[in-house]
């Protein structure tokens, strides 16, 4: 790696990854600009790029490996620094790329400008000790929060435990002085997200002892409850949420909550109860309806969206016929399938039974089919109703109608003027297909 100190001001941030990685990445962004870098328009006349990396499968490691290389292809010039969750086990390997001069740490992140400042300035960079945090979100009609960080589930398939850290909660104060900020800037909508969003408090002090110590809250539904009390016009969202966190007081705080969407993403991976004990994954299939029928009973309409892997090894025909088998009876309104990849330093990277290349393109389509139907299904349900729609910034480029999210997570098109951007709308829904839901604004 190239050990010389960088003294260029201009940079340009490219982010792989979840929600977490993104509102670090702000926060990164936030930081230099402070300290007197200035970020690009122009991804080429950067003086410096910075790759905000994700690790959780084979092909995250690759396409962080292919921008690194085509930014030094297309700009020789410029230093690279890579942070992120691949850097994290992998820094040697991604050390030795041409044109990087940088590898920053997760833990790190906070640290940045005083990283990337001249040697001879380092003394005059004031570096925050602090948790990190934003007061915007560059090109988001919607704000991601973190407000948690680390997970201890290690199932048996997922690099993230490894190259996260160890379970730690944002304060409430400090949450909450966030989620003001960006609401006194005009956003509309505020996710709350985390590694292990559900985890939160799990790292602070029992409750008796966290009333000693004047620390307030210590569970997640301690956060809802204090931004509930916050005026203003916006709603909050729930990122992804483990079904072992999602309990009675979590629903009855959301059922009290004018501002919480009705929405859940809770992850299943599997409908197979024999795959989820391989994973790790601490419930059976039928511990997991439950759950969601309980859900259901207390939101008419709620949105349940999850994740489903698909090819984990030994997953036998039977297996996979369980899970779209429970999809059709669990029927989300949107699903994020993915596949099985091999994670060195997981359970089970040295699984037998490795599913072929074929048979898991096959099965995805097979899910994809059956997930598109239930998200129809559900769609339909509201039509001729009326959703309030946060619209985005951005029109939908094939149609050139409008588009936004409902409180619960539908997405729709409609016609209307450009003023309705970034403004929570009423749009009732007119029309629904396989893959688009179309409405009309009704102001």
């Amino acid at each position: 790696m190239n050990s010389q100190n960088s003294t260029s001001k201009r940079f340009f941030i490219k982010t792989l990854g979840c929600k977490v990685n993104q509102y670090e990445s702000q926060a990164m962004r936030e930081i230099l600009e402070r300290s007197g870098f200035k970020e690009c328009l122009a991804e080429d006349i950067a003086d410096l790029y910075i790759v905000n990396t994700c690790t959780v499968t084979a092909d995250a490691d690759k396409e962080s490996r292919r921008i690194i290389s085509a930014m030094h292809r297309s700009n020789p010039a410029a230093k690279i620094a890579v942070t992120g969750c691949y850097v994290e086990k992998n820094s040697e390997e991604i050390s030795s790329l041409p044109g990087v001069a940088h590898i920053i740490k997760n833990s790190d992140k906070n640290r940045i400008a005083e990283i990337l400042n001249d040697a001879s300035k380092r003394q005059s960079v004031k570096v925050s000790k602090d948790i990190l945090k934003i007061t915007g979100f560059k090109d988001h009609t919607k704000a991601f929060v973190k407000i948690q960080d680390g997970c201890e589930n290690f199932c048996s398939y997922c690099k993230v435990p490894l190259v996260r850290s160890s379970l730690q909660s944002k304060p409430i104060r400090d949450t909450v002085d966030e989620v003001r900020a960006l609401v006194d800037k005009g956003f509309k909508e505020i996710i709350l997200t985390g590694i292990c969003l559900g985890a939160w408090g799990k790292d602070l002090p029992s409750n008796a002892i966290a009333k000693e110590m004047g620390i307030k809250g210590t569970d997640l539904t301690d956060v809802l409850n204090e931004l509930n009390k916050m005026d203003g016009d916006f709603r909050i969202r729930l990122s992804s949420i483990e079904p072992a966190y999602v309990t009675h007081e979590l629903i009855d705080c959301i059922a009290r909550s004018r501002k919480i969407c009705r929405h859940l993403h809770v992850p299943l991976q599997s409908g197979d109860d024999e795959i989820l004990r391989k994973m790790n994954r601490p419930y059976t299939v039928e511990e997991y309806a439950t759950k969601i029928e309980m859900v259901r009973r207390a939101f008419e309409g709620i949105a349940i969206t999850t994740d489903i892997l698909v090819g984990f090894p030994g997953e036998t025909d039977r297996n996979f016929k369980n899970t779209v088998d429970f999809v059709k009876r669990l029927l989300p309104s949107r699903t994020h399938i993915f596949t099985f990849s091999k994670r060195e330093g997981t359970a089970a990277f040295n699984m037998p039974q490795e599913i072929g290349p074929d048979i898991v393109k096959t099965r995805h389509y097979q899910l994809k089919v059956a997930c598109l139907g239930s998200s129809y299904l559900y769609r339909n349900l509201f039509s001729g109703r009326s959703v309030n729609v946060l619209v985005e910034s951005r029109r939908d480029k094939n149609s050139g109608l409008l588009t936004g999210y409902s409180d619960n997570y539908i997405k729709v098109l409609f016609d209307g003027p450009d003023d309705l951007k970034g403004n929570i709308v009423p749009v009732r829904i007119e029309e629904t297909s396989l893959l688009y839901t179309y409405g009309v604004y009704e102001g």
